[in-house]
């Protein structure tokens, strides 16, 4: 099945906004609880969304079905983490009252909680659908001979970054958070961090690359083979330290590079990437608590019978499904809303080093996981219990924040779907639509601004390297040619014989 999904076939983008006002309406209506009339609906909703973004079979390059599209991959992850948990709880499966990190799991924001979770996924639907990023692929696809000349010496400029802020990171003994927030130990600060996120960018934008020349049947240049093994080690490295979030965004990326731009994939091949995710995922949640941190110790994980009481752990899945139930019992009832303060700050983070400037060293409760770690588990807890994207809405703009703004991040999903569609060969339009790929489908456990710096400092890259070949006269491909002889276009000054002009004319020259 190809074309327009059954849901915009069927159901008028008026008709999906009815829906999402109506569930709007019931987040404030539905008493509080953890109500089986509630969920299952609820449940089955997902259900045909998410079975509806799997039909739909994205195509990028026309001859490629997509299984592993934007939507498709956002609303994996955001059912493990919003949907699954009541589903096994009403099966009998799971208690949502057991959990090993927590004391109080705020069972009675269950209701609120899924409504919550409708709203996002019909919200980011609806914007994809608006967006036009599931429309079938253009008839006309943008293709420019002058794009491999033009990139020509872009790997190697990454190529360059990439290795030098690892030797950075490396030399100087630096340690984000990132990776070391399990062993509790950080050095380098916002320095650090900052280092550290545009480590991996560069891993997303390097890999991105290499995509594109085997998209273009193009061989892979010698930047692209040093590329390769550099960010192979960097993926490696971070995996084993911990930092399982970093690396699935820089595999992912490389997964929906390859099953998009390259080759087609099958539902088998599909659902085995999915079940080796998760099993790496888990084994990684094991190893950053041990004192064996390597990759042997991390194979062993993966591959050995857990204890009774290792394989009866609640996932720190578990930790964020929390965190959305208790938001309902915070705001507004113990804290306002931030009517924008959040993002405000969250955004701040684009310019390097400002937002603590800004702040301040002291300043607490400046982003949605500082609140709800203050409330959940105490001001002195020595850990937090993150955010997730449902909190991050809602605890700025209330209600209307959740649709508001999931409409507004499917929009830009479906903007640079779009764009990729109608330049498949494109290392620009590859690199966006991989990084957004990657993002979004982890973006359920982390705030709105959690992509931001990423994509915003991308952005300056790809135009500081617009700038040096406009110095060396070059065209980027597919940008707008210069206009020619338009309204304001000043037309050079064309002078005639005196024999071809009238001869009452040719007298009053002469006077």
């Amino acid at each position: 099945m190809s074309g327009i999904s059954p849901i915009p076939r069927k159901m008028s983008l008026l008709g999906q906004g009815l829906l999402l006002g109506c569930l709007t309406f019931a987040l404030y209506v539905i008493p509080s609880g953890n109500d089986a009339y509630v969920a299952w609906p609820v449940i089955a909703l997902f259900y045909i969304y998410f079975i509806n973004s799997l039909l739909a079979r994205v195509r990028i390059r026309p001859e490629i079905p997509v299984y592993t599209s934007i939507e498709t991959l956002f609303l994996m992850f955001y059912f493990l983490l919003f949907i699954n948990p009541y589903q096994l709880h009403f099966l009998g499966w799971t208690d949502l009252r057991n959990n090993s990190f927590l004391p109080f799991v705020y069972e009675e924001g269950s209701n609120q909680a899924l409504l919550a979770s409708a709203i996002g996924f019909v919200a980011f639907h609806l914007g994809m659908a608006m967006a036009g990023g599931s429309k079938p692929t253009p008839a006309k696809v943008q293709t420019d001979p002058k794009e491999g000349e033009y990139y020509a010496a872009f790997g190697y400029i990454v190529l360059i970054l990439l290795a030098g802020f690892i030797l950075v990171y490396e030399g100087a003994g630096l340690q984000s958070v990132d990776e070391g927030r399990y062993i509790k130990v950080t050095n380098g600060g916002a320095i650090a961090d900052g280092i550290y996120l545009i480590i991996t960018m560069l891993c997303i934008v390097g890999g991105s690359r290499t995509i594109a020349l085997i998209a273009q049947r193009k061989p892979l240049d010698l930047s692209a083979l040093l590329l390769l093994p550099i960010i192979a080690f960097w993926s490696a490295r971070i995996l084993i330290h911990g930092d399982r979030n970093s690396f699935f965004l820089i595999a992912i990326a490389a997964g929906g590079g390859l099953f998009t731009f390259i080759r087609r994939t099958s539902w088998i091949a599909l659902a085995a990437c999915v079940l080796a995710s998760l099993v790496v995922y888990g084994a990684v949640e094991i190893v950053r608590l041990s004192q064996d941190r390597s990759f042997s110790g991390l194979l062993e994980k993966m591959f050995e019978d857990r204890p009774s009481e290792e394989a009866n752990r609640s996932s720190s899945f578990s930790i964020t499904t929390a965190t959305l139930r208790a938001t309902f019992d915070i705001v507004p009832e113990r804290l306002e809303y931030g009517y924008g303060k959040y993002k405000l700050i969250g955004f701040a983070g684009i310019v390097p080093l400002v937002r603590g400037q800004l702040l301040g060293s002291d300043a607490r409760l400046t982003n949605t996981a500082e609140v709800l770690s203050s409330y959940m588990l105490g001001p002195n807890a020595g850990w937090s219990v993150g955010s997730n994207l449902l909190t991050d809405a809602y605890m700025d703009f209330g209600g209307i924040g959740i649709p508001a703004l999931l409409l507004l991040a499917g929009l830009f999903a479906g903007a640079i779907q779009k764009n990729a569609m109608q330049a498949p060969y494109s290392t620009r339009a590859i690199t966006f639509y991989l990084l957004v790929l990657g993002n979004f489908a982890e973006i359920s456990r982390y705030t709105l601004d959690f992509p931001v710096r990423m994509l915003t400092w991308t952005f300056l890259l790809f135009k500081g390297y617009d700038l040096l070949m406009r110095l060396q006269g070059r065209v980027r491909p597919g940008a707008p040619k210069k206009a020619g002889a338009g309204l304001f276009t000043r037309m050079p000054r064309r002078t005639l014989p005196k024999s071809s002009l009238p001869t009452g004319l040719r007298g009053q020259l002469r006077q």
